[in-house]
């Protein structure tokens, strides 16, 4: 759960941090998204960034990025029984990113189409702080990961 909580924070503060600089509200983004999936928001300049938009888009995002912290934590402790598990954790990881990204495209495509690089940025940055995170608090997967050699360099 402390992983998907780091992730989480980690998007809401960058979210917020690029939204300022753009000069929009701090909340725009949580509006948005809050208002394409509940709202049926069509057209972005129609926009009203609103508490009820932003709040249940963030406890969507909260419930989300809970549960794949705790898929994450749970694989990675496999990963430390079956050091063969570190690809399954790659493979989830990538399969989860393709699939939330796509989602983003099919179900709020006109919406996107400005601000795709920011979802991909703020997305690497919370899976950095998610993973960080775990590596830290698994000292097994740690050592293991250490030594495990890049390639076979005798062959």
């Amino acid at each position: 759960m402390v992983a998907g909580l780091l992730g989480y924070a980690t998007i809401v503060v960058l979210f917020g941090l690029l939204n300022v600089v753009m000069g929009r509200s701090f909340f725009f983004t949580p509006a948005m998204f809050g208002a394409v999936l509940f709202y049926g928001l069509e057209d972005p300049a129609a926009l009203e960034v609103a508490p009820g938009p932003v709040l249940a888009y963030n406890m969507v995002h909260v419930v989300a990025l809970v549960a794949l912290g705790t898929l994450a934590s749970w694989l990675v402790s496999k990963a430390e029984q079956y050091p063969v598990a570190r690809y399954l954790i790659l493979f989830v990881l990538i399969f989860v990113a393709a699939h939330v990204y796509a989602a983003l495209l099919v179900f709020a495509q006109p919406l996107v189409a400005g601000v795709w690089w920011q979802v991909g940025l703020v997305s690497v940055a919370a899976a950095v702080v998610m993973g960080w995170y775990l590596v830290t608090q698994h000292p097994l997967l740690r050592r293991g990961l250490a030594e495990t050699p890049i390639g076979d360099e005798g062959d």
